[in-house]
């Protein structure tokens, strides 16, 4: 399953990915915080949709366009 930057907001266009809570190759469950972001209105935490093993796909510090592939989590 592919995780994409999520928008919040009408006016969101791309989000900082300030914090992954898991490292490549670790086990996630669904519900669980996966990862933080900010943009130039506040913080938000993004809890992982699935179970699975995590693979990210961006680096804290990227920024990234809404909508884009940032993780994936293999089931």
């Amino acid at each position: 399953m592919k995780v994409i930057m999520p928008r919040i907001g009408m006016t969101m266009q791309d989000g900082k990915i300030t914090k992954w809570f898991y490292n490549d190759g670790e086990a996630i469950k669904e519900g669980e915080p996966m990862f933080e972001f900010e943009t130039e209105k506040l913080t938000n935490v993004v809890d992982s949709p699935a179970s699975g093993v995590f693979h990210k796909l961006a680096e804290e510090g990227d920024i990234i366009l809404c909508g884009e592939d940032i993780a994936e989590i293999d089931e």
